[in-house]
């Protein structure tokens, strides 16, 4: 068995660091969700303010869009995990965290074309930003130590 080093035996920081941070944001996020509504109907070009939305629909519209961010927190736990795998050197961890990187990616491509090309935004919104630059990092990462973690893990 050869030794680990460098960039290859602390990829498992950059996975948990990348989580942590998707969980943090998501947190962030859910915790200004009026501010996110306003900014969404700035981008959409949209004279309604949030104002001028009657109460119990403001609530729906703020609980629509929680839903989704309460599903982002799995995949920051999810990313946690792999994180954890990666560090006691478990085979799955890096498939898995690959995975998981081009899962963030992809959401971050549809998400941007369908603000860009279908509801015709002059650029996308931060979450998807968010998405694309939290799932490049692991995914490029671990796909450079791949070879590396695979002939040294468990």
């Amino acid at each position: 068995m050869t030794k680990e080093n460098g960039f290859s035996k602390n990829v498992w920081l950059i996975m948990m660091v990348i989580s942590v941070l998707f969980i943090i944001w998501t947190i962030f996020a859910i915790s200004n969700g009026t501010r996110i509504l306003v900014r969404g109907l700035e981008l959409a070009g949209s004279p309604m303010l949030v104002d001028d939305i009657e109460k119990k629909a403001l609530g729906f519209l703020n609980m629509s869009m929680y839903k989704p961010l309460w599903e982002e927190i799995w995949i920051g736990v999810f990313g946690v995990f792999y994180a954890i795998g990666l560090k006691q050197k478990k085979k799955y961890a890096n498939t898995l965290g690959i995975i998981w990187g081009i899962m963030l990616v992809t959401n971050a491509i549809i998400q941007g074309g369908y603000e860009l090309i279908i509801l015709k935004w002059s650029n996308v919104c931060l979450q998807t930003y968010v998405f694309l630059v939290l799932g490049m990092i692991p995914f490029i990462s671990l796909l450079i130590t791949r070879k590396e973690f695979i002939r040294n893990a468990n």
